[in-house]
């Protein structure tokens, strides 16, 4: 018997009642695969993995056509934005990983990778993004202006939004001008962006083992956080969407990621020896802290 392994829950739901139901059929899609190869028998789950992995390919097009149709039905302000986050997924994401998996000859480590990474981005996109379209979240661009006096409390608000609605946590800023103390057990994330006009940062966020913890838990059932591959591949899912878009919010701009990867402790630590961060600040949460780090690069000439 399936397990609920990539829960639903109904605080995921938009209120509209064909988009929640979409919803619900692409966690039950990654949650089959999931179950695929818990058994450890992965020869005998890779035609079962091949055919729901095409599913999930064909299901998510069909439904961002619905979504993307609903939003203008109803004239939502961040149309435009929504629509190039779904044609990331769908030409870009998902045919990488897609081919990372037949590569592979859909081995473990990358079964691992491919629902990791999927659980992680739709986690994010239904809690943040689409949860945003009937205003149960507040969108991020709705805030077109920034003043340039008060960068940090732009970047505070906008932080704070994104961890209450997509880690279902309360944050607390405090500290401005984080010096890059000492973190317990970090996993830190690091992304390159370019906007359209060739200005380059280096993002970086960093999350405490603890706030993981309870983030994995928010999604998957307590028996499986040992899977450390899907672990792994949704939680740098996670940390890339949230990286992408506060800064998109925060420049009120849009990005092109260049580059994205696991960050050691070790090299993240480094950053606050070398060249400093042109911002960094830290906030507290109920299960522990998160740092957020952005430094533009010079224009290379």
């Amino acid at each position: 018997m399936e397990q609920e392994v990539f829960e639903w829950k109904e605080e995921y739901e938009i209120g509209v009642a064909e988009i929640d139901r979409a919803h619900k059929q692409l966690f039950s899609i990654v949650n089959r695969i999931i179950n695929n190869f818990m058994d450890m028998d992965f020869e005998k789950n890779k035609m079962t993995c091949m055919e729901a992995i095409k599913y999930l390919k064909s299901y998510t097009i069909k439904h961002f056509a619905e979504e993307e149709a609903f939003q203008c039905s109803i004239n939502y302000g961040g149309y435009k934005v929504h629509k190039k986050i779904h044609d990331n997924m769908r030409d870009v994401v998902i045919p990488a990983l897609e081919k990372e998996v037949t590569a592979k000859s859909y081995s473990k480590e990358a079964l691992e990778h491919f629902v990791g990474a999927c659980a992680g981005w739709l986690a994010a996109h239904v809690l943040v993004e689409d949860q945003a379209i009937t205003g149960k979240t507040r969108s991020k661009w709705t805030a077109n202006v920034v003043d340039e006096d008060n960068r940090e409390d732009t970047l505070d608000a906008i932080v704070k939004n994104y961890i209450k609605g997509l880690f279902r946590m309360n944050a607390q800023l405090i500290n401005k001008n984080y010096h890059g103390y000492e973190l317990t057990k970090p996993f830190c994330y690091t992304d390159t962006f370019t906007t359209p006009n060739g200005d380059t940062f280096s993002v970086v966020s960093a999350v405490e083992e603890s706030v993981l913890q309870i983030i994995a838990l928010k999604f998957f059932k307590e028996s499986v956080f040992v899977m450390d591959g899907v672990m792994s591949s949704m939680l740098s899912e996670m940390l890339k969407s949230f990286n992408m878009e506060i800064m998109m919010a925060f420049l009120n701009n849009s990005l092109s990621n260049t580059q994205s990867r696991i960050m050691s402790n070790a090299d993240f630590y480094k950053l606050f020896e070398t060249v400093y961060p042109d911002y960094t600040m830290l906030w507290r949460t109920e299960y522990g802290y998160i740092a957020f780090c952005i430094k533009k690069r010079p224009v290379q000439q």
